[in-house]
């Protein structure tokens, strides 16, 4: 692939950090490097100058008495990376456990590990999404308490020590957990990120408004969160700020069809007069865009992606959208209007 990263050996899983540091951008996500499907997962790294082309790194975790290292977030913080990542035990008890690295390279779990736990009446506890905010940081986190859909907060002034300071979101419309929560300033609007467990219509929701000192007010109260990416391909995101100051945004493109699995283009995320959330390609990739594509069509008032007869996506528009799609092996990602819907597919 040109534009993505992936895999030739094991098993390539989701995003879990983003950093700059130390003048190279640093890329951790999930993977098993024991077998070609998912299983015990361990934390893979790379490194890139401009979040295109990569260069793949020594496994920055491996589970250690624990079953899996699972799904979290990174953050630079007093010249080291800090990874916090879901500790899956063997009797599958999920707490948050944290390592760091002073070379961006081997990293060395925190001796207080968990930093945080399953608060009572909890079943399901995972995603640590660690940010600064104010003179300290911000955890939140996905779970399920009491059968309810959630997202928790906690606080720390260390990255060691977490004090929970209860939920930031409760919603049962999401299925019985909501999973990697992500927070990314853009334009001067806060972007609120989420995976529900169900499509509404799709996983990846997005919603904009105010970060203040008890939680998330909406712009949009009543119907805050709304699909950008359309297909059903791009999942668990990853969100930073870039050097220049860019939000952008990776995530996991995976096809259960298929069982192929890539990172996605960096996107960067921008928010128009309107206040709705776009997604375009982000830097140098602007201009490896093109208008029309063997694999994109629109007639008869219909956009579908396609590939050898077979129609892998479809949907009704009354006038032809503007059209931009990035073309890479296997893989397509289409933009439309400017970035206001995205569609990501496996089309090989």
């Amino acid at each position: 692939m040109k534009y993505h990263y992936s895999k030739k050996e094991g098993w390539l899983g989701n995003p879990c950090g983003l950093v700059y540091f130390k003048n190279r951008y640093h890329l951790l996500f999930q993977v098993n490097p024991e077998s070609p499907r998912y299983g015990r997962m361990h934390w893979g790294h790379a490194i890139s100058d401009d979040l295109i082309s990569w260069e793949e790194c020594p496994v920055a975790l491996s589970p250690d008495e624990e079953l899996s290292c699972n799904s979290g977030s990174a953050v630079v913080h007093d010249g080291k990376i800090w990874l916090f990542y879901t500790s899956l035990s063997f009797d599958y008890t999920e707490t948050v456990c944290a390592a760091y690295s002073e070379d961006g390279m081997s990293f060395t779990r925190c001796s207080q590990n968990p930093v945080a736990v399953m608060p009572a009446g909890g079943t399901k506890f995972r995603d640590p999404f660690v940010m600064r905010y104010g003179k300290g940081f911000l955890m939140l986190t996905g779970a399920c308490v009491e059968g309810v859909a959630k997202v928790l907060r906690f606080e720390s002034d260390d990255l060691i020590n977490w004090r929970y300071k209860g939920e930031f979101l409760s919603d049962s419309r999401f299925g019985s957990v909501i999973e990697a929560p992500q927070l990314i300033e853009a334009d001067g609007r806060w972007v609120f990120i989420i995976q529900s467990e169900k499509h509404l219509p799709t996983k990846v929701l997005f919603a904009t408004g105010d970060l203040n000192g008890d939680g998330f007010v909406f712009d949009d109260e009543k119907d805050p969160f709304k699909p950008v990416e359309i297909g059903n391909d791009l999942l668990n995101p990853v969100t930073f700020t870039d050097r220049e100051g860019a939000a952008v945004l990776m995530a996991w493109m995976f096809s259960t069809k298929m069982n192929s699995s890539a990172v996605s283009i960096p996107r960067e995320i921008t928010v128009n007069r309107n206040g709705g959330i776009c997604m375009i390609p982000y830097g140098e990739l602007r201009n490896r865009t093109v208008r029309e594509s063997s694999f994109v069509s629109f007639g008869a008032g219909r956009l579908r992606v396609h590939f050898e007869g077979r129609t892998l996506f479809d949907k009704a528009y009354r006038e032809c959208p503007e059209i931009n799609v990035i073309e890479d092996v296997g893989t397509v990602e289409v933009f439309l209007d400017g970035g206001r819907e995205t569609v990501s597919v496996f089309v090989c």
